[in-house]
């Protein structure tokens, strides 16, 4: 697969904690996860894990968040999680106070100095520490642990990144070929089909790797987006870019880079062409 196809080594949330770092500008994840708040915890509720033989079977649990990015919304789903089993568990056995070990994981150009530095401040401004925490960078679309040793995975609005953008958008002589726009939205037919059978696939392999990873009785509980099943698509709709101005806009914007750049070539060769692409 050539570099540029795959997405593994250039997609990350902007890192850091200014104007623009994604830890500020987060409240559409934000919304979803207060919305699936209920869910989440019933699923974890519903966990199939008792007590074995060995003092620390299940009082030992591992939790994995696929995709977690940085900031408030990944300790906030982490913290629902570990109240909820700590919860269960008490009612369930003898009220025994179990240990938590939680994997972050995402992309390894994911800023987990950020991440790791706004845990170490939680405990420092007189948050007790409720588990053990580590990073584990690596796409999700592989295997990311040892068979058999996660109690509960959580994926909150990450499914929705593809492993890599598929060939046939990339070919200009292909029907499906995207015309070098950023969106799918008012696109043909073949564009979104393309784009709907790399999604299926990286599905596919997705739950293939957690299927090794998750113990028997555990819980896998993702948060993305999608249409309902026969919904009518942006397929043939004319006026797809009134209907949804942020898409064109950021088609345009993208596009104005674009024309930067090739200025830029056409200006100061390589070496110019060399400092935008980084920009990009």
């Amino acid at each position: 697969m050539e570099s540029w196809r795959s997405l593994e080594h250039v997609l990350s949330m902007q890192g850091g904690d200014d104007d623009v770092s994604y830890v500020n500008n987060c409240y559409g994840p934000a919304a979803a996860l207060a919305l699936s708040k209920p869910m989440l915890t019933s699923a974890i509720r519903s966990i199939k894990l008792t007590r074995g033989s060995s003092s620390s079977s299940f009082f030992h649990l591992k939790i994995a968040d696929l995709g977690c990015a940085i900031g408030d919304n990944t300790f906030s789903t982490i913290d629902t999680v570990v109240e909820v089993l700590r919860q269960k568990l008490a009612v369930d056995d003898d009220g025994s106070e179990p240990e938590f070990e939680v994997f972050f994981s995402d992309l390894p150009t994911n800023d987990f100095n950020t991440l790791f530095r706004s845990l170490d401040e939680k405990v420092m401004n007189g948050s007790i520490r409720k588990y053990f925490a580590a990073g584990v960078p690596g796409s999700f679309y592989k295997r990311l642990f040892p068979k058999g040793q996660l109690h509960v995975v959580v994926t909150m609005s990450a499914l929705q990144w593809l492993s890599q953008i598929p060939e046939k958008v990339m070919e200009k002589g292909s029907k499906s070929w995207n015309k070098g726009r950023v969106w799918i939205e008012g696109a043909e037919k073949e564009v979104v089909e393309a784009y709907g059978e790399q999604s299926d696939k990286d599905l596919v392999e997705f739950l293939k790797c957690r299927k090794e990873e998750i113990v028997v009785g555990g819980v896998l509980f993702m948060l993305m987006g999608g249409r309902p099943s026969g919904s009518v698509s942006q397929i043939g709709d004319p006026d797809s870019s009134l209907k949804h101005p942020f898409t064109t806009l950021m088609d345009q914007a993208w596009q104005d880079l674009v024309d930067e750049v090739i200025k830029g070539f056409d200006r100061g060769g390589e070496k110019r062409w060399f400092q935008h692409s980084r920009v990009l």
